[in-house]
């Protein structure tokens, strides 16, 4: 049974030191998948956000990249000088939605109005998650504004009812649960401190070619060539609606596509396309702040 006791109120874990995590490139933590063998006792649930992974500096807004999101002044004024790590989202199922807005930058203020930043820790901080969240809560409560939010967090008791909340999540149009380590401090890069879980398997590829379709679908793209960052190729075409083969992703965009495991090989099973996976641009004229 599901025991959705909130993280703010549990301080058991004892406090752990150390300094601040910094990476080359990104500094923010990353996910593996989930796997057997996780002692659930040592983890803290949330949602997994559909939305443009966005770290704030303390001075200004970077996606996960590190490429500067041109949001409009008013939506980061008054934000600390410390740092965030959280998601720029609109809602359940509208990726697209604010994939569109960070693209077009701080010139659409009245699609930003539609925006909601989840936060969900606080890199700088030296403690653990619970004390990061103790933390994070003074720092939302501080900055006083409606699209900033604390990302509830809670714990479950078996393996048995992560997947009964996984299942009932995705079908209300999740992208499914992330598991957060409650005794570790914030580490930057990919370790199980932070887990991700999904009904199904998702990855991301460049594509490097458009091949022709053949029947109904002649004069159309009829598949994608893509590369995986091992420098694999495969083809994606499953997937594809008639106008994604009429006007396709571009050569060199990246694509997210959903699959079912892998071969040995390390190419996926039973891919197919699911969207184009947009980035943050560099400001092209003066900063927006």
């Amino acid at each position: 049974m599901l025991r959705r006791t909130y993280l703010l109120g549990f301080v058991a874990f004892s406090v752990l030191v150390c300094a601040p995590a910094r990476a080359q490139g990104s500094p923010l933590t990353l996910a593996n998948g989930y796997h057997p063998g996780l002692n659930l006792a040592h983890y803290w649930v949330s949602e997994k956000y559909d939305g443009i992974r966005a770290h704030w500096t303390g001075q200004q807004l970077l996606s996960r990249q590190g490429i500067p999101i041109a949001a409009p002044a008013w939506f980061t004024h008054h934000w600390p000088s410390t740092a965030l790590d959280g998601e720029l989202w609109v809602g359940r199922g509208q990726f697209a939605a604010v994939q569109s807005t960070v693209a077009q930058g701080a010139a659409d203020e009245a699609d930003w109005r539609a925006v909601r930043y989840m936060v969900f820790d606080v890199p700088g901080h030296a403690g653990n998650l619970v004390q990061r969240q103790q933390q994070l809560q003074r720092s939302v409560r501080a900055i006083g504004q409606s699209w900033v939010q604390q990302a509830p967090q809670w714990q479950v008791t078996s393996h048995e009812a992560l997947m009964r909340q996984l299942r009932s999540v995705s079908q209300q149009g999740a992208e499914g649960l992330m598991l957060r380590r409650a005794d570790s401090p914030y580490r930057a890069g990919r370790s199980d401190d932070l887990i991700k879980l999904k009904l199904f398997d998702d990855a991301e590829a460049v594509v490097v070619a458009h091949l022709p379709g053949k029947g109904k679908y002649h004069g159309m793209t009829g598949a994608l060539l893509v590369e995986l960052p091992s420098g694999q190729r495969f083809k994606i075409g499953s997937g594809l609606s008639d106008a994604d083969r009429a006007n396709p992703p571009p050569v060199g965009s990246t694509i997210t596509y959903r699959h079912n495991g892998s071969h040995p090989s390390g190419l996926p099973r039973f891919a197919r396309y699911w969207r184009v996976r947009g980035e943050a641009s560099a400001p092209t004229s003066s900063p927006d702040r």
